[in-house]
C-alpha cells in the first residue's frame, strides 16, 4: 500500500481546495431553487383551465387545460403569455404533427440539453384516453413536466406536478418549482436548493477504506468522486447506515456526495483513504 506522506496529503488536498471550489460553483449555481406548493386545483368540466405562473410574477407562463365534454376528451398544455403563444418551452417530442409534453421521472434533470417540443405548440398529455400512442400522462398518476421559459430575456428551468386522469377528462395541478439562476439546471420535484440541505444529520467518515454513510433517513443515492471529479463508486441505499468497500481505490483524497432520493437535497463530505 502507497503512504501517504505529509507532503502528498498537502499536495492532494490543495487539489481538493480546487475541486471543492468547483463543486460551490456548481452548487450556487444549480442551488437557487424556488418551489411553490399550491393547493391542488383540479381541472374538470367546471374548471376546465389554470394558468402556470412559474415565477409567481403576475405573467402567465403557461396554460393547462382539460376538454373533458367532447366525444374525445383530452388533456393539454400551451406555452402562453400576454400575447397566447410565445417562446417558452416544454420538455417533449413530435410525432407526426402532434406534440407531447414528456412525462419526466422524479429526479430527471431539466437543462438546455433536455429535449424540447417546437415552441409556440399545444402539447397533448393525454388524448382520449391515451388513443395515439405518444400521450405520456396515461396512468392516472401523478407525473412531472418541464419547462424553459424567460425572464428578462434570460432562460430559466422549472418544473410542475400534474395528475392527469387514465381517461384524459381531468387534471389536478399540485405544485411547481423553478431554478431563479439563469440557464442552471433543475431536478423533477426538487424542492430544496443544493446549499438547503435537509441531508445535514448523515453523518460520513472511512477508517480502513471503508466509508460509512450513517443516520439515514429514508431513499438515498451515494457516489464518490476523485480529485478529478471523476465517479469511481455509486449506490442507493434504505438502510439507515450504509457501508461502501473502498478497497479498489487508490489511496488519496475523494468526496462522498450523498442525495435524498425524494427531496433531492445533497450533502458532500471530503474523506481520505490511505
Amino acid at each position: 500500500m502507497k503512504k501517504i506522506t505529509s507532503k502528498n496529503l498537502t499536495n492532494r488536498l490543495s487539489k481538493y481546495g480546487a475541486l471543492s471550489v468547483a463543486i460551490a460553483g456548481v452548487a450556487n449555481a444549480n442551488g437557487q431553487i424556488v418551489y411553490t406548493d399550491i393547493a391542488d386545483v383540479t381541472l374538470d368540466g367546471t374548471n376546465v383551465s389554470y394558468a402556470l405562473d412559474l415565477d409567481n410574477n403576475g405573467v402567465q407562463d403557461y396554460l393547462l387545460r382539460v376538454n373533458p365534454t367532447s366525444g374525445t376528451p383530452f388533456a393539454f398544455i400551451i406555452p402562453v403569455t400576454g400575447s397566447y403563444y410565445n417562446s417558452n418551452g416544454v420538455v417533449g417530442f413530435s410525432s407526426g404533427p402532434y406534440n407531447y409534453p414528456s412525462n419526466l421521472a422524479n429526479g430527471e434533470n431539466i437543462a438546455n440539453t433536455s429535449p424540447f417540443m417546437a415552441t409556440s405548440q399545444r402539447g397533448d398529455l393525454n388524448f382520449n384516453g391515451c388513443a395515439y400512442s405518444g400521450s405520456q400522462f396515461c396512468d392516472g398518476m401523478d407525473g412531472f413536466l418541464g419547462f424553459s421559459f424567460d425572464i428578462s430575456s434570460n432562460t430559466h428551468y422549472g418544473w410542475a406536478r400534474v395528475q392527469v386522469s387514465s381517461d384524459a377528462t381531468t387534471m389536478i395541478i399540485k405544485d411547481y418549482a423553478y431554478n431563479s439562476v439563469a440557464d442552471a439546471p433543475i431536478n423533477a420535484g426538487q424542492t430544496l436548493s443544493t446549499d438547503e440541505f435537509a441531508l445535514n444529520s448523515v453523518h460520513i467518515a472511512c477508517k480502513d477504506k471503508i466509508v460509512t454513510i450513517s443516520n439515514i433517513q429514508g431513499e438515498t443515492n451515494y457516489r464518490v468522486l476523485n480529485l478529478t471529479g471523476q465517479e469511481v463508486l455509486n449506490g442507493n441505499t434504505r438502510l439507515e447506515s450504509q457501508n461502501i468497500d473502498g478497497s479498489n481505490l487508490a489511496s488519496g483524497v475523494y468526496i462522498v456526495e450523498v442525495t435524498d432520493a425524494v427531496s433531492n437535497a445533497q450533502n458532500r463530505k471530503k474523506i481520505i483513504i490511505e
